[in-house]
């Protein structure tokens, strides 16, 4: 780990640049502690941080904006005996302006990638909904927590995304995107023969995406979700009409409001038994349209997203969702015409 607290370090992307904080940042950073700093003052802050950092404690990188150099706030790390802490302060004027969000994740990738560290936790106030979320869309998850701080932490992810799990009991498994998978999620947990749903990310071209890879757009992973389903209450006929009841197959990498290629909607098989059935229907579907854009490719790999996303809106009743209650409506419906039939 002792890489982590070089004088040299400096990680970045074309939008952040983190490196140790310096006493030409002090002027940047003063209204983080509520008041200038003077020169004297900020030199002594350097000289302790320094101090620090050479003993392998804690090192504070300043969070600059690239293009104009900016310091727009601090992101600290403390050295722990099984893991490291992290916390972050921006700026007032840089706040809700995803700089929290992006130097998270960029600390969690350098991590991840140039040391051998396994777990790094963080401390929120409850009530703070937007480190919630920075956190969260990073891959830390809920540990615990007292009257006033919740414990997040983030473990390596070492789930193989090529191992595609096979379901037992005669079972069947299937993997829809359909757009943001929060709704796609609920969806499919309104039919009657679906017994396991998980949101996750699949046929991408890295390993152990997290969420903020994803949503970055050039993993080639989409948003989808896992369906396990007893071919013996649901076929899969009825699995692709609750499908594009509720997409739209005319767009490319869009659902709603939601724009990226982690968007792109699809169908991925595992048996290509099924693989002959979903031609068919995509083929009958292609010819209500006049253009078509929605994938149908066999499994390649699928990576479980965070806890944070799974049923996303049983937590989260008033949480976003692109389908609409008609769409809902028409998706329950099938469960009555299953019955009926």
């Amino acid at each position: 780990m002792l890489q982590l607290f070089a004088k040299s370090l400096k990680i970045e992307n074309d939008r952040l640049l983190l490196s140790h904080v310096s006493e030409e940042d002090c002027s940047d950073l003063g209204d983080l502690f509520g008041e200038p700093l003077p020169k004297e003052k900020a030199l002594f802050m350097i000289r302790a941080l320094d101090a620090n950092r050479e003993a392998g404690k804690k090192a504070a990188l300043a969070v600059r904006d690239r293009s104009s150099g900016t310091a727009a706030g601090v992101i600290e790390i403390w050295n722990k005996k099984d893991s490291i802490e992290i916390g972050y302060r921006i700026r007032p004027q840089f706040r809700h302006q995803n700089y929290a969000k992006d130097a998270v994740y960029l600390l969690v990738k350098y991590l991840m990638e140039a040391t051998d560290i396994r777990k790094i936790t963080a401390d929120v106030r409850r009530g703070n909904e937007w480190s919630v979320r920075v956190l969260s869309h990073n891959g830390f998850e809920l540990q615990g927590g007292s009257d006033e701080i919740l414990h997040y932490a983030y473990f390596r992810r070492e789930t193989d995304a090529s191992r595609i799990f096979r379901p037992e009991n005669g079972w069947k498994i299937l993997w829809c995107a359909g757009g943001c998978f929060w709704g796609t999620e609920k969806v499919f947990r309104i039919l009657d023969g679906v017994k396991e749903t998980c949101v996750g990310y699949v046929n991408g071209n890295t390993e152990h995406p997290c969420y903020e890879d994803v949503s970055r757009g050039d993993t080639g992973y989409k948003e989808a979700v896992q369906i396990i389903y007893d071919p013996a209450l649901i076929t899969l006929e009825t699995l692709m009409k609750a499908f594009f009841l509720c997409i739209d197959p005319t767009v490319q990498n869009r659902q709603g409001n939601d724009i990226g290629s982690q968007y792109q909607t699809g169908v991925y098989y595992l048996e290509e038994e099924d693989g002959e059935v979903l031609r068919r229907i995509f083929e009958e579907e292609k010819t209500k349209q006049g253009r078509f854009m929605t994938e149908l490719e066999p499994v390649r790999n699928f990576q479980p997203a965070e806890e944070y996303h799974q049923r996303y809106l049983d937590k989260h009743p008033f949480g976003y969702c692109h389908i609409t209650k008609i769409e809902m409506d028409a998706v329950r419906e099938l469960n009555k015409k299953k019955v009926n039939a």
